[in-house]
């Protein structure tokens, strides 16, 4: 089986050349300033992360602590114990707000266009769309601390990745012993027709993005995995195409959340029950609900995907020393451990995966982790996948 490892960084030279043209056909139309540099260069200046090189944690401490109370926006309910536990820690007062992802771009532009900024630190899953527009418009900047940098891979730094959520390949394991598929080829034939369930991509960017991620850096691992489980060379030009509009062709069950997902897996007492993909955190389901899924772990080329998400920080908060004190402690064990218990994985390599119903851990190395690099393609062929997959569906 061709895994893709942890925080690999592998890209092709023929993509390399492609992200090139792209950029300079999207940059043709720049004016440039007075040394020849166009606005491209300059939005590469702001997608890149501040590293505090001279980091000094007392210093820091000792200026938040003189700045007034901060507010966290998140995706997780998770963000109010992670508020509440670096309030107990500093003694500054940190207030964690669950905010849909959506909400808090939209929430995160009008406060910066009113110039009444609420919200110091943000967390988004939408890297796309941070890099594309909130840090180009300098809404939000990128900060890194000196003292953490080399625990983060380089391709998760521009913009700093705060924590990776996996979305993992699910089976029933009341009907089945183990996983009925060891391929993700095999989705896509007849047998499974009508049995997979996963959210549906045309609403959920993040499905799009993998999508985009697999062709910009390992189009390659899927086609082997074809050509192992057909025994024939496939004939297409890119086999995540391929796997894309076959798997939109093979009547999948579409949902509108990984908990409905995990309820058509799931659910006991199924004679014929579907395949999934479904969020590592609803795996407590087994316990909270009684369902009976696992994870199939040796599924080629991977068990699953592990989408990131970014932590920034407004850039007219006027709490910034607090707010970059925040991102500190969230890089810390101490400071995510109430979002990794349920399987989202830490940026930061050297903290520890505890154990989850998912078992993230003993799963690390076959899960696909994203690339910071591919973010502007993932931005600029969305609608790309999203026509693929409604012009590939029955």
């Amino acid at each position: 089986m061709t895994t893709r490892s942890r925080f690999t960084t592998r890209m092709s030279a023929a993509v390399l050349v492609a992200s090139f043209l792209t950029l300079v056909a999207c940059s043709d139309d720049e004016e440039t300033d007075d040394n020849g540099a166009g606005n491209g260069d300059a939005n590469a200046a702001v997608n890149t992360s501040q590293v505090d090189e001279d980091f000094d944690l007392d210093a820091l401490i000792e200026a938040a602590e003189a700045e007034g109370p901060i507010t966290i926006y998140d995706n997780t309910s998770k963000v109010e114990t992670m508020a509440e536990n670096f309030t107990a820690k500093y003694g500054i007062e940190a207030t964690g707000v669950k905010v849909d992802a959506s909400e808090a771009f939209e929430m995160v532009t009008r406060e910066a266009e009113s110039g009444d900024v609420q919200g110091d630190v943000i967390a988004l899953p939408d890297m796309a769309a941070l890099q594309a527009q909130l840090l180009p418009d300098e809404i939000v900047y990128s900060w890194i601390p000196g003292d953490l940098v080399d625990n983060i891979d380089e391709s998760q730094r521009d913009p700093l990745v705060l924590i990776h959520d996996p979305s993992l390949w699910a089976y029933n394991s009341e009907v089945y012993d183990t996983c009925p598929v060891t391929n993700m080829w095999e989705l896509t034939e007849e047998e499974w027709t009508g049995k997979v369930a996963l959210e549906d991509p045309v609403a959920a960017n993040k499905q799009l993005d993998w999508f985009s991620q697999m062709e910009q850096f390992n189009e390659a691992d899927l086609r082997a995995e074809y050509e192992d489980h057909f025994g024939e060379d496939l004939d297409a030009d890119s086999a995540v195409e391929e796997w894309v509009a076959r798997m939109a062709a093979n009547d999948p069950i579409l949902t509108n959340s990984h908990e409905d997902v995990s309820a058509a897996v799931g659910a006991p007492g199924q004679e014929d029950p579907p395949m999934g993909l479904m969020s590592s955190a609803l795996f407590r389901n087994i316990e909270e609900q009684g369902y009976v899924h696992d994870v199939c772990a040796d599924m080629a080329p991977w068990a699953g995907d592990a989408a990131p998400k970014a932590m920034v920080i407004a850039s007219e908060s006027e709490n910034q020393n607090a707010a970059k004190l925040f991102i500190h402690f969230a890089l810390t064990e101490e400071g995510i451990e109430p979002q990794i218990n349920d399987g989202k994985i830490s940026s930061n390599t050297t903290i520890e995966q505890p154990e989850d119903p998912a078992d993230v851990r003993g799963n690390m190395e076959s899960i696909y982790f994203f690339n910071n690099e591919g973010l502007t393609t993932d931005w600029q062929t969305r609608q790309d996948w999203q026509d693929l997959w409604r012009t590939s569906a029955n």
